[in-house]
């Protein structure tokens, strides 16, 4: 009741405000209608997703034994004998050390093309955490999912999700240098930020990514130092509607059945005005993807917003930190 009351008292606000947002939008190039996709509940966790440069690097015999490399570990295989070319097998190990399950492995050793692994873990122990991180991405990925979800519509739910999935935990400032192993490759950080609920940047968005590839969304990890903190930050960058935008899930956290939009679909200069320096990250890391720019002002309408959630299929509540409320509708990009 109260949101229909603020709907009518605004309605030539908000009418000439959904207006204005839609010229932007002209203004960018970017299209008002999302692409037109129809959503699929997932029923199970796909273990070989990679960030997208690394997809487009790989050919077919590498993505084969990348499955076959972790299918052995996720089996508790003593070795797996790969390709006789050890730099390729350097290649596939490092991409499974940045996957949400390579923390199963105490060590490994390459010897000519052979991969030998000690687990950190029992068979027992191994298989209870595997299922739990599967059932706990099955419920992020599949959040208030519909048959009728656009794109938009699954990125905002899965942004949500993971934003609500913990809370910060300040007390790990010693692990925000960018010298910090957990800037490089998750670890086991991803296992203990669902189990504990709470996490620092790089949990976030290492669940962010490893969430949207799920969903087909390229999705990567970017870090740097953060000026005005005094430590370094990651956050990451998705494509939509074929152009690139950043989101920060963890400086958008929130408790309870909201989360933030402050820092959804920020361009590289709202970025840069946030004191955040992108480092790691060029036209030479992604050799294969190329580089990449987060131009796009599409999402420029978000920026005053503190609280969002789900209403129903393209419609989300939103309020502002002055406590307007609105309705986005996905389907024509505007607030109603």
């Amino acid at each position: 009741m109260k949101r229909l009351i603020a709907f009518a008292l605004a309605i030539v606000f908000l009418f000439s405000l959904a207006s204005c947002n839609t010229e932007n939008i002209d203004e960018n190039n970017t299209s008002a209608e999302p692409p037109d996709t129809s959503y699929q509940v997932i029923t199970k966790i796909n273990h070989y997703v990679v960030e997208p440069d690394d997809k487009l690097h790989m050919d077919d015999t590498d993505t084969a034994l990348y499955q076959a490399l972790m299918d052995a570990m996720l089996s508790q295989k003593d070795s797996i004998t790969l390709s006789e070319n050890t730099e390729k097998n350097v290649y596939l190990l490092d991409l499974l050390m940045q996957s949400p399950y390579y923390f199963f492995v105490k060590s490994h050793v390459i010897n000519d093309g052979t991969v030998s692994f000690t687990y950190a873990y029992s068979k027992d122990e191994q298989n209870d955490m595997l299922t739990f991180i599967d059932n706990e991405f099955l419920d992020i990925v599949n959040t208030h999912a519909t048959k009728d979800d656009n794109l938009l519509d699954r990125i905002l739910n899965v942004y949500g999700a993971v934003a609500r999935k913990m809370v910060y935990d300040h007390g790990r400032t010693k692990d925000m240098d960018l010298d910090s192993p957990l800037f490089h490759y998750p670890a086991d950080e991803i296992y203990k930020a669902l189990k504990t609920e709470k996490s620092v940047c790089y949990g976030f968005a290492y669940t962010l990514r490893f969430a949207l590839l799920q969903l087909g969304v390229d999705c990567f990890c970017v870090y740097g130092p953060c000026r005005d903190q005094g430590e370094s930050h990651m956050w990451n960058i998705f494509k939509y509607n074929d152009k690139f935008y950043t989101c920060d899930p963890a400086w958008d956290r929130s408790e309870g059945d909201y989360a933030q939009l402050t820092h959804f679909g920020k361009t590289d200069a709202e970025r840069e005005a946030d004191s955040l320096v992108r480092s790691g990250f060029s036209s030479t890391f992604f050799t294969e993807y190329g580089d990449i720019a987060c131009t796009d002002k599409t999402f420029k309408i978000f920026r005053n917003i503190d609280r969002y959630s789900f209403v129903s299929t393209h419609n989300y509540f939103l309020e502002d930190f002055d406590h307007n409320e609105y309705i986005f509708n996905t389907q024509t990009m505007e607030l109603e």
